[in-house]
Formats: structure tokens, sequence, C-alpha cells
């Protein structure tokens, strides 16, 4: 506890002041067109980290064009004025730099980490990637071939398998129920023309989010952004500002079985809809959950690994978004070991939404919460993620600096009302991937399914 109050202590001397508005801020500036520039100063090595974000994700995904974002954003680095993939591929690596894009339900990363000489030729190259995509019809079949593979390779991840059900089921026709890379039906509707509309849509100004971490001046990295991304075409703020709405919260719990031949252990999962992260309740309930399921030695962990062995791991979060996301716990059994694991998990959380956890655990948690986040920010790089993310998110400038302040403010009594609010133990959306066959009769010996829509889906579901 001493070790975790000393970080926050030294990570609150080390904050940025809060006490200016944003526009005088000069890690984080108004760039070409009304986007966002943010920057992370630090001089220790000569290398920058160099991305552009954009406020546009797979939630904003068309339903019938699930995966457009993705497909769009991978397409645009696979040609872009008058340059073939190989010329672009072949000038970043004579950079020593890689591109990395990566996409989220809440935005897109374009990224590059390159020495401090290199960041301006690294940057021209990303410059003609967002403004002057060519958009080949070669690369478009090439790219819709690979990510069908993907979605075969994400088959035999059970892990990330569970996932994908699980974002389908609980959140449904919501945004959030989207799937990143796309369907095999939906893929079949992805094309230049719609690649080429979306490019239209999301690179504007007002939904772009230029991040610069590393060996560079604020004032350098004013005019690279400005030499190099002056032509960013101008939009429309409201366009990048729409909230996602509430989803639909479903009454009574609901466990969908992914029934996957041969599988001698259970990935589960279990989750509800949980407050939006500017929520009032959100900084009181993401500590009472870390203190639940957020540590190797959290309540959850401790019931589940140390002291009866059902699975290597346990863990409980609080998802973070620009819109409402979830409370998710991941527990992984062997399958004689499943029905246990769901039945104490399930118990457990009841136990937990009623009562709530003692001040010595909430205490513990939250100094445990502050102390993570404190390391965290060890580097430009990840403090600069940190921001990126809080800005996509549409979270206050100071939202990463006062993080510490409002989560050490937050006192055991105002935890477990949180989760008295927020908490549904009956109304759970359950994933399981396994052998149905197999599990199914051990789930109805020991009587787990009172009460419980069961539904059974093959793996390989489109």
């Amino acid at each position: 506890m001493k070790r975790a109050l000393a970080l926050i202590s030294i990570l609150a001397s080390c904050s940025t002041s809060t006490s200016a508005p944003s526009g005088a801020r000069k890690d984080y500036m108004v760039g070409p067109s009304g986007s966002r520039l943010l920057i992370e100063e630090n001089h220790d090595l000569p290398i920058v980290r160099f991305s552009v974000s954009l406020r546009a994700g797979g939630a904003d995904d068309p339903p019938e064009l699930d995966g457009l974002t993705n497909f769009a954003t991978e397409l645009m680095a696979r040609g872009a004025a008058g340059k073939t993939r190989s010329v672009i591929d072949e000038a970043f690596d004579r950079l020593g730099a890689t591109l990395t894009i990566h996409t989220e339900h809440d935005g897109v990363h374009f990224e590059i980490t390159a020495l401090t000489e290199h960041l301006d030729a690294g940057v021209a190259l990303i410059a003609d990637i967002l403004l002057r995509p060519d958009f080949p019809k070669d690369e478009a079949d090439k790219l819709l071939r690979e990510t069908a593979s993907q979605l075969d390779e994400l088959r035999d991840d059970d892990s990330l398998l569970a996932r994908r059900f699980m974002g389908r089921r609980l959140f449904g026709d919501h945004p959030y129920g989207r799937t990143l890379t796309g369907t095999l039906v939906t893929m079949k509707k992805l094309d230049i023309a719609a690649a080429r509309a979306w490019h239209g849509r999301a690179m504007r100004g007002p939904g772009v989010v230029i991040g610069v971490a590393g060996d560079i001046e604020p004032e350098a990295a004013r005019a690279l952004v400005e030499r190099h991304l002056a032509a960013l075409p101008a939009g429309d703020p409201a366009a990048f500002s729409r909230p996602h709405p509430f989803p639909a919260v479903r009454a009574r719990t609901r466990l969908t079985i992914v029934d996957k031949p041969e599988r001698t252990q259970s990935q589960i999962m279990l989750a509800h809809i949980a407050p939006n992260w500017n929520d009032p309740d959100f900084d009181a309930l993401q500590v009472a959950v870390h203190a639940f399921g957020g540590m190797f030695t959290s309540p959850l962990m401790d019931e589940v690994r140390a002291k009866r062995g059902l699975s290597y791991g346990a863990s409980a979060r609080l998802g973070k978004g620009r819109g409402p996301r979830s409370l998710l716990l991941v527990v992984a059994p062997s399958l004689e070991q499943t029905a246990e694991t769901v039945e104490l998990v399930r118990k457990l959380f009841d136990d937990f939404s009623k009562n709530g956890l003692p001040d010595d655990k909430i205490l513990f948690g939250r100094a445990n919460l502050a102390e993570s986040f404190a390391f965290s920010l060890a580097t430009p790089e990840e403090r600069l993620d940190l921001r990126l993310t809080a800005e996509l998110a549409g979270l206050p400038p100071d939202y990463v600096d006062r993080f510490v302040a409002r989560v050490t403010a937050v006192t055991p009594y105002q935890a477990r009302a949180a989760v008295a609010r927020q908490l549904r133990p009956a109304d759970l959306e359950i994933v399981i991937v396994a052998t149905a066959k197999e599990l199914r009769p051990r789930l109805e010996a020991a009587r787990l399914l009172k009460d419980v829509t069961v539904e059974v889906v093959p793996y390989d579901l489109d």
C-alpha cells in the first residue's frame, strides 16, 4: 500500500496542469481543418511516435457493411499517390519504420515509430496514404481473400471466438455489436466504391486526432503536421460527436453455447451492459470491479484459481468507449469443471452485486488501480495512447491527468453504492465455447439452466 501511495504522489507531482483551457496547452493544439494535435514531448531518445487516429471506427460502419472501416483503412496503405504497395513498404523499410493500422469500434489508428532524423520522410508517406489513397483493384481483391482467411484463423482461437460471439450477442443490433473484420456475407458487399465513400466521410479535419510522442518540440510538431497534412479536408464537427445510444438491456439470463467439436476446455464469458465511460458512476464502479476481479489477488481469482484450481485465470473488467460497453468476466476451466466454475462465478458475482466488498479490499484495489495506471504512464508513447483513447471517447483533455485524483477520491461507500445501482446478476449474457453435446448434460445435471434461455450455435456461424 505504501508503494502505491508513493507512486500516486509521484504521478500527481508530474502530471500536466489542468487549470488552463485546452487551447492554451502546448501539448494539446488545434491542427489543420479543425483536427486535434496531442503532443508528448520527451528527449531521452532520438525517436518519435507519429500517429493519426480517426473518430470513425467499426461501430460507425453501416449494418450491411460490417468490416468496412477495417477494409478501407487496410486498402489505403496498399497504394497511394501513384506508389504501389511494394514501393510504400520498401520506403518505410529504408526509414527503419513500420506502419501499423489498428481498427477499433470507436476509431482507427495509423502509426509509425521512427528515428527523429527520418520522421519528416515517414510522415510524408503517411500523408500520401491518408490523403491520396489509390484503392487499387488487385489489392482490394487480395485483401478480401486475406480477410476471409483471417476469419478461418479466428475460429481456431477459442478465446477470440468467444469474444466475437459475446459482442454480437450482448449488443445485438447496436453499433458495438458489429464485427470489426466483417462476415463472409458483408465482405461480398465491400468494394472500392464503398472504401472511397468511407474515406470521403472519415478523412475530415474534425474527425482526425494527430498524436506525436518523443523527441520533438511542440512547435516543431505543429510545423510538421501543417507541412504534410494541410490538405486535410474540412468537415462538420457534429458528424463526429454523436454519441452511441444506450443498447437494449435484456431481462433474464441467456446462455449461448458456441458448439465446437472435441473441446477439452471451455472458454466462458459472462457480461452485461455497463455505464458509459463518462457516467457519474463509472469511476466508483471501476474501483469496485478492479478490486473484485482485476488483480491476481482479487477475490474472484482467489476463489476460482487459488482455492479450487478451476481455471488458470479469472478476471473481471469494465469496458471503456465512446458509448456504453460491458462489464465482462472471463474464465477458462476444463470441460469437466465447467459446470462447477459457472456456478461458482455466478454465485460470487451475485454476492458482489448484493453486498459489494469490505472496506479493506476496496481500498487495496483502489491503490492497485492507481499504481497500475502510474506504470502505464512510463513512456511518452504510453501516455499518448491513453490520451488518444480518451480523446476518441469524447472525454475532456485533462482526463488522463486527473485519473489518479478521481480514483483515489472514491470511497468504499461510493464503490458499493455504484455496484448496487449498476450490477444485474439476473440479466447476464453468458457465452461458452465448448462441445455442446458434452457440456449441456453437465449443466443440466448441476441444475444450472433454470430460468436461463439456452441457445446452441455452430462455431463457424458467419
